[in-house]
């Protein structure tokens, strides 16, 4: 291959915990002139450590796998002028929103066709942004909440179960602090509850399988982990 040629080939680094999906990726763009497959990694840990060696022209990340916004910011940070490219629907407004300020350049639904993705590779690889207009129009309508990453991390912290105590050690920070910063959070989104934040985590901080879900409780193990007895356990523990 010619410097010219190879020069207008993209490489695209996958990040997929789904096997079928790795090779199904590869498969499609084994003979592409203009697309190649640069890595593919199951791990964000992975993802980050090649991302630090080798700049791909593309990072498609399958939310499947569960992308949390902290995850985002970790990869812009290591590589920041990569385009970013989102594949999956369980996206809520506040995710996409704050995805998008953080450089994503689209959103591929789950059910996109083989030449549609291809389509969108190739236009994110020119500089545009790929966006369906009804999707933009209501995440810019709604008013963003914008947690600062301190706030988005405890609230991450509540979605697995932590209470205030064990929050704090998780984070280095005093028990008082935490109880300060929850009074917050709740002012902040509109809530009163434990359980309405670990709501909120789930359909706003992360994109695909949240982290309760790898964790394989059912939903009723969640609630009830979740749920607090009363008000005074609520803002105590």
């Amino acid at each position: 291959m010619s410097p010219s040629k190879r020069s207008q080939t993209a490489r695209v680094a996958l990040y997929t915990r789904q096997p079928f999906i790795a090779a199904g990726v590869a498969a499609v763009l084994q003979d592409r002139p203009d697309l190649s497959l640069a890595c593919c990694e199951d791990g964000i840990p992975g993802m980050l450590d090649y991302l630090r060696s080798e700049q791909p022209d593309i990072l498609l990340l399958h939310l499947i796998s569960g992308i949390a916004l902290s995850d985002l910011r970790e990869i812009r940070r290591v590589a920041e002028r990569c385009p970013l490219v989102l594949w999956g629907d369980q996206v809520g407004d506040e995710f996409a929103f704050q995805a998008m300020q953080l450089g994503v350049r689209s959103l591929l639904p789950a059910h996109v066709s083989v030449e549609e993705m291809l389509t969108a590779l190739r236009n994110v690889h020119l500089g545009m942004i790929c966006f369906e207009r009804d999707f933009v129009e209501r995440v810019l309508s709604r008013r963003p909440v914008a947690l600062t990453s301190r706030q988005g991390q405890i609230v991450s912290l509540v979605a697995q179960g932590l209470k205030n105590r064990e929050i704090a050690v998780s984070m280095g920070i005093t028990e008082g602090t935490v109880k300060l910063y929850m009074y917050k959070l709740f002012k902040k989104l509109g809530t009163n509850s434990r359980l309405d934040l670990a709501l909120y985590a789930r359909n706003n901080l992360f994109g695909g399988q949240s982290c309760m879900e790898e964790r394989g409780e059912s939903r009723v193990e969640r609630l009830r982990i979740l749920a607090p007895r009363n008000a005074a356990e609520m803002m105590v523990h």
